[in-house]
């Protein structure tokens, strides 16, 4: 319990309704109503599932504060990443005439996603166009382990939501542009991702894959029988799926 009676913990004062504001809000967003092309690169499709059907997390594995301002911070540094591009002679389109992302839906609204945007003209050098664009704020360790060993080893995830969004948005004929942004310095990586359209297509399957089987009420296989798995350890769902 913290002292606020201390006059020694000035920060944790502060940061403590700082981050109590953060989780009521979060607490009061209504829950998204579809399958994400940003998470259908997730490991385990039982986790999708109890991500589509908003089941209860376990206790304690609500996001915290902390965590919370790490995901605004995702939204700044792409908030920057577009206004040094087109200061920098790049025609990106990051919204469209609604003032909106750029998004798809399909499977009657059960999975969508929306890009972060599309690079339509740019250097001669740099091109051909159009290419879409995503961009990430990644942690000085995520960020060096980036650069060493590439998206697709990295962040699967990631290239999962490429390979969804250049389909959906049929920008498949020239190579994406991910950026990402190392939250500590500022350093900035680019990768060109090429369309792979098998792969592709096993998400696509994927993604329908989860959600007749939730419209059958039907759980899907565990990725891991073992507690202690990378993705079951930190999967926010651990101990209910242990008892189903």
């Amino acid at each position: 319990m913290i002292d606020f009676n201390s006059k020694s913990l000035l920060s944790d004062r502060i940061n403590y309704r700082i981050d109590k504001a953060l989780e009521l809000e979060d607490s009061l967003q209504p829950p998204r109503k579809y399958l994400g092309g940003s998470r259908i690169g997730q490991e385990c499709e039982r986790a999708l599932q109890f991500e589509f059907t908003k089941t209860p997390k376990d206790a304690g594995k609500h996001f915290p504060g902390r965590i919370l301002r790490i995901f605004e911070r995702g939204h700044w540094v792409e908030s920057a990443m577009v206004n040094w591009l087109k200061k920098s002679g790049f025609g990106l389109i990051d919204l469209d005439k609604n003032g909106k992302q750029f998004g798809f839906s399909e499977q009657n609204g059960y999975y969508c996603g929306h890009s972060d945007g599309v690079f339509v003209a740019g250097p001669d050098d740099l091109g051909p166009w159009p290419r879409l664009w995503e961009n990430k704020g990644i942690g000085k360790k995520g960020f060096s382990k980036l650069r060493k060993d590439k998206l697709l080893k990295t962040y699967p995830v990631y290239y999962a939501q490429i390979q969804v969004y250049m389909k959906k948005f049929n920008l498949t004929e020239n190579p994406a542009y991910f950026s990402a942004v190392c939250a500590d310095d500022m350093e900035l990586y680019w990768e060109a991702i090429t369309f792979r359209p098998d792969f592709e297509s096993l998400l696509d399957a994927k993604s329908q894959r989860i959600i007749l089987a939730c419209e059958h009420e039907e759980l899907l296989p565990r990725v891991s029988q073992d507690r202690n798995y990378m993705t079951c350890k930190f999967c926010a769902w651990t101990e209910l799926c242990g008892k189903l």
